[in-house]
């Protein structure tokens, strides 16, 4: 039990941050209209200034008035948050939270224990230069809500406070558990500090950078920029592209005068210089985003904390992890590495939330790892062979119908530029050899294996996505085929499963057909 506590009173600034944009539209718009009224009346400047004693224009009277209404804006509503912030409250009764708030119309809510599915400590940077901590307690009932920034609570209380809540409720929980698991016969150990069996090092995230950087995301940043730019400074950029225009033709001319050889040499050498500053800057930013990366499992629950600039610390009850997802891009595929996420009840409904457990391991470490924080997605799976006729929906039509389109983009290409013939052809086979790797990845990563606790969603290729979902979280399988693939066995598997989005699904497409009546009796079991 603890007393009523109201929540540190920075959350008055951060109430008053919320109506900045509507203090601005609404002073201005309506200092605005009362100034065109005043534009030109001498006669009131000359009222102000005989009453003031100050000389004054219209103009500056006008100034004035805008000034005078923002602050008087201001002052009330930073006056109704200050209000809000003092009839805000949390306490404890019985096996419930309680959070309250407001004076004439109140609102209350009761989050019980056992109902508390997730607790985020979060600090930016001004709160860790206040001492100061943001809780936010979540159940998953405004999950599905539309208004994603939804918890139970979320306020801000000083560092010190925010971890006795923190601890105050884990223990609360872990006695109902333990009473739970007396009524049937189970015993439960007592939780302990965290232990972090899992931290990530300089080296992690060097390696996090390498393979995580993308190049096109820098090439359409700068593209976004260039066009940015020239709405801005049309003026100028018309002046700097007819500067350029007669030094652009010359290259042009050279380019294709040039050996094919040594046009793609070019070309690989800007891209690696692209290439190069993602790697560095994404080395920087896993550096600064997961420092100190640190996973424990304390009884039943996962606690995951990180972070240098913005500091993120979650507690995930391990009873509302429903599924894990495992990811791999082309160049953590060749480098045997994966990143793991939870998706948890109550936590990753928000853009800015990301239940990683494990940003980047080796994949054969994958299951070492997960028995010690979650053994309850560890165990041997089923694996089901792949069908032959599937080669032909993976790779064979695919890489038909993509060749088919890049030839005919080489063909128009063709007929508009003939000169440059070589240099086209030769990156319509480097995208159709990227077509045809890509293809086989998707073959080779399709797969879909069960057992009693988990069954396991495999699929893509060069961003190959695994689910392993835990079978009580199943909601529906469903297996879709036309009567083409009907008629050679194949199908494509959707798992529906629940979790903190409106739509949770995994796929695993174009497989044999004839393991679906054995998953569906596994879910129903």
């Amino acid at each position: 039990m603890f007393e009523k506590r109201r929540c540190h009173f920075t959350h008055i600034f951060e109430l008053f941050a919320r109506y900045i944009y509507l203090i601005l539209v609404i002073a201005v718009t309506f200092a605005f209209n009362i100034a065109g009224n005043l534009a030109g009346r001498e006669d009131i400047a000359e009222d102000v200034r005989n009453a003031s004693g100050f000389v004054m224009s219209s103009g500056l009277l006008t100034v004035l008035v805008v000034i005078g209404s923002v602050i008087l804006l201001s002052v009330v509503i930073m006056l109704f948050c200050v209000f809000r912030w003092y009839y805000t409250f949390v306490s404890a009764e019985e096996n419930t939270l309680i959070y309250q708030s407001g004076r004439f119309l109140k609102k209350r809510v009761a989050i019980p224990f056992e109902k508390i599915n997730t607790i985020d400590m979060g600090r930016n940077v001004f709160e860790r230069m206040v001492g100061t901590c943001r809780l936010k307690i979540d159940t998953g009932a405004y999950s599905n809500n539309q208004d994603k920034n939804n918890a139970e609570m979320n306020l801000v209380f000083s560092l010190r406070e925010a971890e006795e809540i923190r601890a105050f409720i884990l223990s609360r929980a872990e006695l109902d558990s333990r009473a739970e698991d007396a009524e049937k016969g189970k015993t439960t150990v007592a939780a302990k500090e965290p232990e972090w069996v899992i931290r990530a090092g300089m080296g992690d995230f060097v390696l996090y950078g390498l393979t995580s950087s993308s190049v096109w995301k820098l090439f359409w940043t700068l593209v976004a920029g260039f066009f940015f730019v020239v709405e801005i400074a049309q003026e100028f950029m018309e002046q700097a592209l007819d500067f350029v225009a007669p030094y652009a033709e010359r290259a042009t001319d050279v380019i294709l005068g040039t050996n094919l050889a040594v046009v793609l040499l070019g070309m690989l050498v800007m891209f690696l210089l692209s290439a190069l500053i993602s790697d560095i800057w994404t080395v920087i930013w896993a550096a600064i985003r997961f420092a100190d990366f640190r996973v424990a499992r304390e009884g039943r629950n996962v606690i995951v904390r990180y972070g240098l600039i913005t500091e993120k610390n979650y507690t995930l009850q391990v009873r509302n992890i429903h599924a894990l997802i495992i990811r791999q891009n082309a160049f953590q595929q060749m480098l045997g590495r994966c990143s793991v996420e939870a998706v948890c009840m109550g936590f990753g409904d928000e853009k800015t939330e990301t239940p990683l457990l494990l940003p980047i391991i080796r994949t054969d470490d994958l299951n070492r790892l997960l028995g010690v924080i979650l053994p309850e997605y560890v165990a041997e799976m089923n694996v089901r062979p792949r069908k032959k006729a599937g080669i032909y929906y993976h790779i064979i039509r695919p890489v038909i119908v993509r060749g088919a389109i890049l030839g005919g983009l080489y063909a128009v290409c063709l007929s508009f530029t003939p000169a440059a013939s070589g240099l086209v052809g030769a990156l319509a086979l480097v995208l159709f050899g990227g077509v045809i790797a890509n293809r086989l990845l998707s073959y080779r990563n399709t797969t879909l294996d069960w057992n009693d606790n988990v069954v396991s969603v495999q699929s893509g290729g060069f961003r190959k996505v695994a689910y392993r979902i835990r079978t009580d979280a199943v909601q529906e399988v469903q297996l879709r085929a036309n009567v083409i693939k009907k008629h050679f066995g194949v199908g494509s598997y959707y798992v529906h499963f629940h979790g903190p989005r409106l739509q949770n699904t995994s796929a695993s497409y174009n497989i044999s057909d004839e393991y679906f009546a054995e998953l569906a009796d596994t879910i129903e079991d």
